[in-house]
């Protein structure tokens, strides 16, 4: 029953969740000319939107990257798979901490985009040493794992080269996807 239960909450919050949260966030407005971080410091209602997305979304990444951080043989693979969930956590946590107004403080700004950006690089890598690690054990259960990897990578690309920046369009293409493939790696590991 345990098992069940774990996999109504995966399911519930990776496939409904974190997409609907996320897309409601994203609302209406120009998905290719503004992101997340602009639409936050438009409102206070936005900011604490925003806030409570960061908080869904790497909470759920948290708690998934390390009870797959269990699943891994090898006391460096555990540690090192963890040290990259909570690092991709604390920068989310401070992205969102730190309101982004480049008009009036630049460098918090600057910083604002590092964090955030960060934190997506340190869960597409902590994904990727999971499968890479998995895969050694067994190959054709996660190559689809690892071309979902790379297809979530060359969608990012493309959604970042289509408006130059970092948008909401690729914002939104990011969480939910990465949040649907971290369940399908929990899935699979656990089957």
């Amino acid at each position: 029953m345990k098992g069940k239960r774990g996999h109504f909450w995966l399911d519930f919050v990776a496939c409904f969740l974190i997409p609907a949260y996320t897309l409601l966030f994203a609302g209406s407005v120009q998905w290719f000319g503004t992101n997340f971080s602009v639409i936050a410091v438009t409102g206070p209602d936005h900011y604490r939107g925003f806030v409570y997305w960061g908080l869904l979304a790497g909470g759920y990444f948290f708690v998934v990257l390390n009870k797959l951080a269990f699943v891994l043989s090898g006391l460096w693979a555990r540690v090192c798979v963890r040290l990259l969930a909570a690092g991709a956590a604390l920068s989310l946590a401070y992205a969102l901490a730190i309101p982004y107004l480049p008009q009036y403080f630049p460098k918090y700004a600057a910083l604002h985009v590092v964090l955030a950006a960060g934190a997506s690089v340190l869960l597409m890598l902590a994904l990727l040493l999971i499968i890479l690690l998995l895969r050694r054990r067994d190959p054709a259960r996660w190559t689809m794992p690892m071309r979902s990897w790379w297809l979530i990578a060359a969608g990012c690309a493309v959604l970042f080269l289509i408006p130059r920046m970092v948008s909401t369009a690729l914002e939104v293409f990011f969480t939910i996807s990465a949040a649907l493939l971290a369940r399908r790696l929990w899935l699979l590991a656990e089957g």
